[in-house]
This record gives C-alpha cells, sequence and structure tokens, in this order.
C-alpha cells in the first residue's frame, strides 16, 4: 500500500471512531486490535504503557465531572457518575484504538518512506506560501534525532533547551535528503475509491 495512503487510512479512522455508535467502535476496535496484536505487538505494548497515565486521567475527569446517577454506595461526598464512567471508557477506547492504529503505520512504514506519504500530502501548503519540501525535511530531521538521541542522559534535555548543547551536529548539516515517492498503483486508486465512496456515502 502507498504511505500515503496509509496516512489517509490513519487519517480516516480517526474520523471514523468520533462519528460511530458505541456497537460499531467496539467492532471496529476489536478488529484494529487484533491485527495490531497479531503484527506488531511490542509497539503497541510501548504505545500503551507511555499513554497509560492519559487514559486513567481521560477516565476519571469524565467519571467525576459528567452530569447523572451517581454511583450507588460511594464513601465520600465526590462521586462519578455512571454515564460518566460510560463516557471515560468509550474515550479510553478511541484513544487505544488511534494507538492501535498508529502503531500499524509506524510498523509497517520505515521513516523514509513516511516522509514519502507525507510529501504529497502537503503540496496544497504551497496555495498558503509554504514549502512542503522544508516541512518534510524538518520531520526527517526530528525524527532521526530523536532516534538517535541518548536514552536518558542526566540534564541533555535541558541543556539542549538552553542552548548548551548543538540540536543538530555541524558536521550533518549538509547532509542531502533524497525521499524515492512511489506512485500509486491500481489497488492504491482502489482503496482510495472505496475510502471517498464510503465518505460519500456516510455523509450522504
Amino acid at each position: 500500500m502507498h504511505p500515503s495512503l496509509r496516512i489517509i487510512a490513519l487519517i480516516f479512522l480517526a474520523i471514523a471512531i468520533q462519528l460511530v455508535q458505541p456497537r460499531s467502535l467496539m467492532l471496529l476496535g476489536a478488529l484494529v486490535l487484533t491485527v495490531t496484536l497479531l503484527l506488531y505487538p511490542a509497539l503497541l505494548g510501548r504505545m500503551l504503557r507511555r499513554s497509560r497515565w492519559l487514559l486513567l486521567t481521560l477516565m476519571l475527569i469524565f467519571a467525576f465531572t459528567t452530569p447523572g446517577e451517581y454511583v450507588h454506595g460511594w464513601s465520600i461526598a465526590l462521586a462519578p457518575t455512571y454515564e460518566g464512567i460510560v463516557m471515560g471508557l468509550l474515550q479510553a477506547a478511541r484513544v487505544t484504538i488511534m494507538l492501535a492504529g498508529l502503531s500499524l503505520l509506524l510498523g509497517s512504514t520505515a521513516r523514509d518512506a513516511l516522509m514519502a506519504g507525507i510529501y504529497p500530502l502537503m503540496h496544497p501548503l504551497k496555495l498558503l506560501g509554504l514549502s512542503p519540501e522544508r516541512f518534510t525535511a524538518r520531520l526527517w530531521l526530528t525524527l532521526h534525532y530523536v532516534e538517535q538521541a541518548p536514552a536518558k542522559t542526566p540534564g541533555s534535555s535541558w541543556d539542549m533547551l538552553r542552548g548548551d548543547q548543538a540540536l543538530v551536529p555541524v558536521e550533518t548539516l549538509q547532509t542531502q535528503l533524497v525521499l524515492v515517492v512511489p506512485t500509486l498503483s491500481w489497488l492504491d486508486w482502489l482503496l482510495l475509491g472505496l475510502l471517498a465512496a464510503s465518505s460519500i456515502g456516510y455523509l450522504v
């Protein structure tokens, strides 16, 4: 699949999980999570571990701030509501599905291929007088130096923010970035047409 189409599919997934009913959301989530667990379980596990506090905070906020019927038998005055718990679980499910979709994208697409997919999608920036080439190059460099950064060096992040350390090594400033953008195959056009048709069908 063309990398641009993979990114578009992730965008469609983000839109779909906000629009579908809870039952359809569960079915969609089960499908995406199953595929991700079969193909990239380690990557999904890392993303979920790093997002665990976000998911917990999200559920607590919805549980304690959503109006509705309070949970019976709560021993303190501040109690969650049944509606809030349901809303919190739904929002956490949406975030989890998006993390699974992102794991599929990152696991199946190398960095250079990802940049080759982003570049064509950035072409409309030219209408605003912006450069898609510059945007793509900066994003590539950002991902590159994040991967090359030391695991955890005491004080390194703060030193870089203060400017005590160079964000980009001088010897690599002249590196030339060459992206090979593949052409869309007939299967890519078919999938793109199906996505467009499903969007139009939903709107109509």
